[in-house]
């Protein structure tokens, strides 16, 4: 028998025992593997292993959906967007992985479904390991097969670990806005994300809250709704009709990308958040006038705004200028959770 690299069963990564151990633990996955007597596995002995072990059928599951050679199953319902439906999905395998798995629904925005992926994966091999977990993450992507949706593109994305909540859930739960200190450091973690971005060439094009996810019980805040992210002075692809108003009027007339324009659109979605209307304006008196003047005066693109100029950009600037009025407002920085109870 030819000598192969030892791998783990569960997950194919290295594996390195000890010279004389009798079972050994993945470092990635956690599995414990007998070793038995032998330093090596055959090919196809991995293969029929690795085939039983992601059967779904195999595995003692009766329903699931296929996207390539990955199964999952356990579809939950969490959002109807624009163009496409957004599920909870568990790998149909033991031990599983939860998922967010979404399923293209207006075949005339391919387009765009498509350029989510792509934008993202260029993302996820430079993002620095701080922003990895503020990115939706690719998982596989494919047509499905089996279920109500077989024959439509899907995707998945690793499941947002105690991100549950978007911007509209929390205004519902606030509907007169958040406390006014929470809404600063929501707006510099969206700062934080876009500085990230522009650093990396992209744009985004779209700072909605529907694309904007709450951590619960912690300082973070996720952006996702790639489709119509790219290059800087790029067309926008789209604009969503319900969050018309969320758009810069620049935006809208202009009809191109620009890190001054994914700032702006920062500022109406924190305004929003803070009881106000989606284009900024309607800040009530809970809301400290330096704190409400600097949302209004940043709801406009300033200046030309296409590309970052400098390593922080438009973005990293304004982070830091909010800091420093929210010192003046607040005191020393403490930690404000949003309540959703």
């Amino acid at each position: 028998m030819s000598e192969r690299a030892l791998s783990c069963p569960q997950c194919t990564a290295p594996l390195a025992p000890g010279k004389f151990a009798r079972v050994t633990t993945c470092p990635f996955c956690g599995s414990t593997v007998e070793l038995g007597d032998q330093r090596a596995v055959s090919a196809e002995r991995f293969r029929s292993a690795y085939r039983e072990w992601n059967s779904p059928r195999a595995q003692g599951f009766d329903h699931w959906v296929s996207i390539g050679d990955s199964h999952w199953t356990r579809l939950e319902p969490i959002a109807h967007g624009e163009i496409s439906d957004l599920y909870s999905a568990w790998r149909a395998r033991r031990p599983t992985e939860r998922v967010l798995l979404k399923v293209l629904r207006d075949a005339s925005a391919r387009d765009r479904f498509d350029n989510e992926w792509k934008v993202l994966s260029r993302l996820d091999g430079q993002a620095d390991a701080a922003f990895l977990h503020r990115l939706p993450r690719p998982v596989v992507r494919g047509e499905m097969a089996g279920g109500a949706h077989s024959g439509r593109p899907a995707m998945a994305f690793s499941w947002p670990h105690g991100t549950h909540h978007g911007f509209e859930a929390v205004r519902r739960r606030h509907p007169e806005g958040i406390e006014p200190r929470a809404a600063v450091w929501v707006w510099r973690r969206i700062l934080e994300t876009l500085a990230f971005l522009h650093r990396h060439g992209v744009a985004h094009g779209a700072v909605l809250p529907p694309h904007l996810l709450v951590e619960e019980g912690e300082h973070g805040v996720r952006l996702v709704g790639y489709g119509c992210a790219g290059k800087p002075g790029a067309a926008l692809a789209a604009v969503a009709d319900g969050w018309r108003a969320a758009y810069p009027k620049r935006l809208l007339r202009d009809r191109r990308l620009s890190v001054a324009a994914d700032v702006a659109m920062s500022a109406r979605a924190v305004g929003w958040l803070l009881g106000g209307e989606t284009d900024g304006s309607g800040l009530g008196d809970r809301v400290p006038e330096p704190l409400a003047e600097l949302v209004a005066s940043e709801s406009e693109p300033r200046g030309d705004g296409v590309g970052a100029r400098s390593a922080g950009g438009p973005a990293w600037a304004l982070r830091e200028r909010l800091g420093a009025l929210a010192r003046d407002l607040f005191g020393p920085p403490a930690f404000c959770p949003i309540d959703m109870s």
